[in-house]
């Protein structure tokens, strides 16, 4: 057997249980900058890549291959003759990194799909030790055709331009039971921009602990991660939320010593990165005073998926009604 999983910490302690054992991390951020739509993984890979150097997180060319050598131990994996364990949690990452996986493989032949077994925790799998992660994946069992078809819809959702499909996906996968994915991709979309004030979740709670005294960039991961149910962001996501509200003419958020955001991996400058302490610009109080709108002035322009936000989008969530809605003023 061979388990696809969601990051490589997952990865080595299946393969600490066991050194026997045949695991892949299935690792990328993908609440984090622009996905192409569609099931081709080698486009995905190279677009993916440019996403990656552009918030210098490493040479595109570097990503591109990484990725492509994941692609191959996917393919080769459902071409043997072996089952293949797909192990995720239930954040919004692991979920949409497994609805990838699934639109992948319902473009597959047949007997291909038949070898997937699934096994996932409501959870993260971080919780559990080495041979408790390997026990678990030995009673993966067999995808409904159903649950394959849902996943491969929310991929598509996610993935294309339109949030409303992904809402409708949303409301499929909660009539099917799938507490997992409906939950992942309701914090998909409260990522959208807020109908009240433009801003994004992830956005409001950063701005949030500021103005509650959290000023280093580490402290406020630390306090922003505390508020999800499940946390799903990667540190290196959360530098580039904060890179945002420190960026545009007039940005949310500033150091305090006035000197423009440090945001590593530049130069892996961390010395002078964990040195940094931020504070809410005018700005910035008066969005949370409720005052304005974020789109209504400067921001710098950011992707969700495959939906582009920016002074034109159209788009918001509205957190009363808990549904998207359509262009509000600003």
């Amino acid at each position: 057997m061979r388990i696809f999983t969601n990051e490589v910490a997952t990865e080595n302690a299946l393969k600490r249980a066991d050194d026997h054992v045949k695991a892949f991390a299935w690792q990328d951020p993908l609440a984090f900058g622009r996905l192409v739509a569609g099931n081709d993984l080698e486009t995905f890979a190279n677009s993916r890549s440019f996403a990656y150097a552009a918030a210098s997180w490493d040479e595109d060319n570097v990503v591109e291959e990484d990725f492509k050598l994941r692609n191959m131990e996917l393919s080769s994996a459902f071409e043997s003759g072996e089952d293949v364990c797909l192990l995720f949690g239930g954040s919004l990452t692991d979920q949409l990194q497994l609805a990838q996986i699934l639109g992948w493989l319902s473009e597959r032949p047949i007997p291909e799909q038949a070898k997937a077994k699934l096994m996932q925790v409501d959870g993260s799998l971080s919780v559990f030790g080495d041979g408790a992660l390997l026990e678990i994946a030995k009673v993966a069992e067999s995808i409904p055709a159903g649950t394959h078809a849902i996943y491969a819809i929310a991929w598509d959702a996610v993935s294309g331009s339109d949030p409303f499909a992904v809402e409708a996906a949303l409301e499929r996968a909660s009539f099917e039971g799938l507490a997992s994915l409906a939950a992942g991709l309701a914090r998909w979309l409260q990522e959208l921009p807020s109908q009240e004030n433009g801003l994004s979740i992830s956005q409001l709670q950063t701005l949030d602990a500021v103005r509650l005294g959290v000023t280093s960039p580490r402290d406020l991961y630390a306090a922003v991660q505390a508020t999800e149910e499940t946390p799903f962001r990667i540190d290196w996501e959360f530098w580039a939320v904060i890179d945002g509200l420190c960026s545009g003419s007039d940005p949310l958020l500033r150091t305090v010593s006035g000197s423009p955001f440090l945001c590593p991996p530049r130069d892996l400058a961390f010395e002078a990165f964990d040195a940094q302490l931020l504070e809410l610009t005018p700005r910035g109080i008066a969005l949370l005073s409720g005052s304005g709108n974020y789109l209504g002035g400067s921001f710098p322009e950011r992707w969700l998926g495959g939906f582009k936000i920016d002074a034109e989008s159209s788009v918001f969530w509205d957190y009363a009604a808990r549904k998207i809605v359509g262009t509000v003023d600003v």
